[in-house]
């Protein structure tokens, strides 16, 4: 019995020494954060007193540039004309689109010069066509000498 006394004793003063086990209580975290996908904000379309859509540029200089479409949405794949207005003299007259994903494309045709026009906006007029590969947000810059505008079109699916 002495035996089982001593037994007893030593398992106690065991369990005693041996550290305790502290439960601590985790909380939820919030979920990991995703990318979100950036929203294309377009640039306002208005009628034009001739009845196309026409855009207002937003300047990245002094001056005043305009383009008018000849759509009414932007789908990827499809050749789409827009001529512009921009103020200011001096060559060259460049135009070229960025897409957010940073791909550059250059019209696929011109810049052609237009020596006369219905459409009365400032500044020389020329006319191009793009063809965008892919949807998406597209900024367009366009510059004439020391002058520079931009657009930016949501291009659509086909």
């Amino acid at each position: 019995m002495r035996i089982l006394f001593v037994f007893f004793a030593i398992s106690i003063s065991l369990a005693a020494c041996t550290p305790t086990i502290n439960h601590v209580e985790v909380t939820p975290s919030a979920p990991a954060s995703t990318a979100t996908q950036t929203i294309c904000q377009p640039s306002e379309i208005q009628k034009s007193e001739n009845s196309f859509p026409e855009i207002q540029g937003t300047m990245n200089s002094e001056g005043e540039m305009w383009a008018l479409l000849f759509f009414d949405e932007a789908h990827a794949n499809e050749d789409l004309k827009i001529v512009w207005r921009i103020t200011g003299t001096g060559l060259p007259f460049i135009a070229q689109a960025q897409h957010q994903d940073g791909a550059i494309v250059l019209p696929i045709w011109g810049p052609e010069f237009h020596v006369s026009s219905t459409w009365e906006r400032p500044g020389e007029e020329w006319g191009t066509g793009f063809n965008f590969p892919e949807p998406g947000c597209w900024t367009i810059t366009v510059t004439s000498g020391e002058t520079q505008g931009e657009i930016i079109l949501d291009v659509l699916n086909p």
